[in-house]
């Protein structure tokens, strides 16, 4: 749930994504509407901003690696090593005591490691992506996360796809396809690298959101996550050291670094975390949307980065298919309304 990990950010609404979305309690609330609809614009607001944040974060990362000599691993350990630090601290401070029970079994352990080990998956592909490509082909391939989710409970747990996963998937894929050609077939627009790193994102997110589901249950999500992050950049620290690396820090990396640890982090998860409180985590999730436009807007504004109408194309037909998946057939927003809606037709047959 943290900044460009695309899929840390989605706990909560991609573990629904591929069965069915459960929504929020808050719906089920006998509040005045004009009350619920402030709350629903409110949260709205605060999952498309903390959305915001993380594409411009991915911008900012594709100028710290394809201008200023930052590897991925550079960009993973330092910002793993910053964002979890303030993440234990913070948990250590409400927590006294009680932050350290993820270490109390072995069973927690283990499972932290595993934890561990998809994030950096996670993070990795990512950046690998990010630097062979750019931000918009990584923001947009990482947002199949969801369908890569559905293919795995079809393969291990045996479940029959619908009408509408097996549509949304047929979606997504010429999605991709329009992405990876820009609409012609005699060369793709991205290198092998990319494409390949860009695949793997969706997958290892995949893997991020099912694995470590009974251990987040247990430890809760906050706690988990702060110390997967913590170790991560400890991790990948081991096999980087960026302080021996010819990183070119300037006035504009310092600022893009800061840019990528305090708003595309901690601001972008304390957001969506807040907002997916207030709103049903369908509606957060399809707000996110607005992350790889906004990579996609900011790449062309600030790094000179074309984009065709094929592409812009095969963008949306991948986050439309993911956020018609999200949208169950029965969702209490659109009920509510479609009952108000019949109650206003009948009143008028009567009148």
């Amino acid at each position: 749930l943290v900044g460009s990990e695309m899929c840390i950010r989605d706990r909560d609404f991609l573990k629904r994504v591929g069965t069915r979305s459960i929504p929020s309690q808050n719906w089920q609330t006998q509040e005045p509407e004009e009350t619920r609809m402030n709350k629903t614009l409110k949260g709205m607001a605060m999952a498309g901003l903390a959305a915001v944040f993380w594409g411009s974060m991915g911008v900012a990362g594709q100028y710290l690696l394809q201008n200023c000599h930052f590897t991925p691993m550079d960009l993973i350990s330092i910002r793993m090593l910053l964002a979890g630090s303030i993440f234990v601290g913070i948990e250590f401070f409400l927590l006294k005591k009680g932050a350290l029970k993820v270490f109390e079994t072995k069973q927690n352990i283990i499972d932290l490691i595993i934890y561990t080990l998809t994030i950096i998956g996670t993070q990795l592909t990512f950046f690998v992506c990010i630097q062979y490509a750019n931000a918009p082909f990584a923001a947009v391939l990482t947002a199949t996360v969801p369908l890569w989710i559905m293919i795995f409970m079809v393969v291990f747990q045996h479940k029959r796809l619908t009408v509408k996963e097996v549509f949304c998937g047929l979606v997504a894929v010429a999605g991709v396809v329009l992405v990876v050609t820009g609409g012609s077939f005699k060369n793709f627009n991205v290198s092998g690298i990319g494409f390949w790193a860009g695949i793997g994102s969706g997958i290892t997110g995949a893997f991020y959101v099912l694995l470590p589901q009974k251990f987040i249950a247990r430890v809760g999500s906050g706690l988990a996550t702060s110390w997967a992050l913590l170790l991560t950049g400890v991790t990948v620290t081991l096999f980087s050291h960026f302080w021996n690396e010819p990183l070119d820090w300037t006035v504009y990396s310092i600022l893009a670094y800061a840019f990528i640890v305090l708003f595309g982090t901690i601001a972008a998860f304390w957001l969506f975390q807040a907002a997916a409180e207030i709103i049903p985590a369908d509606i957060a999730g399809m707000m996110e949307t607005f992350d790889p436009v906004a990579a996609t807007l900011l790449s062309m504004i600030f790094l000179g980065v074309s984009v065709n109408s094929w592409e812009c194309i095969g963008g949306a037909l991948i986050l439309g298919a993911v956020a018609f998946l999200a949208v169950p057939s029965k969702h209490p927003f659109l009920i509510h309304y479609s009952r108000k809606a019949r109650a206003s037709f009948s009143q008028t047959d009567k009148d």
